[in-house]
């Protein structure tokens, strides 16, 4: 609940996407997912994301521990990691007439069973769980910290399979002289 709360602002920068999900598989793979097999494919060319490592750490630490879950003993499991460039991509951002470019794909897909559709267009709120012991926060979270990130996060699923996709901006650095004053000064 205190993550929920927290106001204190995020530590962003430059970040490349692919050593955060190498981490986050690395740590699976030691943990809750080392009976799943993981499969990356990963755009090379991808720029860098405008992020908090530790916040995007949590957002994929939590998407695959939940993909593990779904896939549970099935000795077939399989988490596939993913990295697009999509410049294509422009949403809407609510309160205003501008579109936003978010150009950065990363998805998280499983071969579990999939999510039942009465619960899927209630995914990411609060207090929603399928699991026997679940606090239904863990979705929310993440929701929540994509957000910050100027991202959205959607979930496409089939009764063969789950995919999160989290669309994000890419980080552009600033011109020279942004970070100065009307009179020359840094700010």
């Amino acid at each position: 609940m205190e993550a929920f709360a927290e106001g204190r602002p995020i530590d962003r920068g430059p970040l490349n996407i692919h050593q955060v999900l190498n981490h986050v598989r690395r740590l699976s793979q030691n943990g809750f997912g080392k009976n799943v097999r993981f499969i990356e494919s990963y755009d090379p060319s991808l720029p860098d994301v405008f992020g908090d490592r530790d916040q995007l750490i949590q957002v994929f630490l939590n998407l695959v521990k939940n993909a593990a879950e779904a896939i549970g003993s099935d000795p077939h499991g399989e988490i596939s990691l993913s990295t697009a460039f999509r410049p294509g991509i422009r949403v809407s951002v609510p309160g205003t007439q501008n579109r936003v470019s978010l150009p950065l794909e990363f998805c998280v897909r499983d071969n579990g069973p999939g999510v039942s559709e009465d619960i899927l267009p209630i995914l990411f709120d609060p207090f929603i769980t399928t699991k026997p012991n679940g606090s239904g926060l863990g979705l929310a979270l993440v929701a929540k910290i994509v957000g910050e990130h100027g991202g959205i996060i959607e979930c496409d699923s089939t009764p063969r399979g789950t995919t999160f996709r989290i669309l994000m901006p890419a980080w552009k650095e600033a011109p020279f002289g942004a970070d100065e004053d009307a009179e020359g000064d840094r700010k």
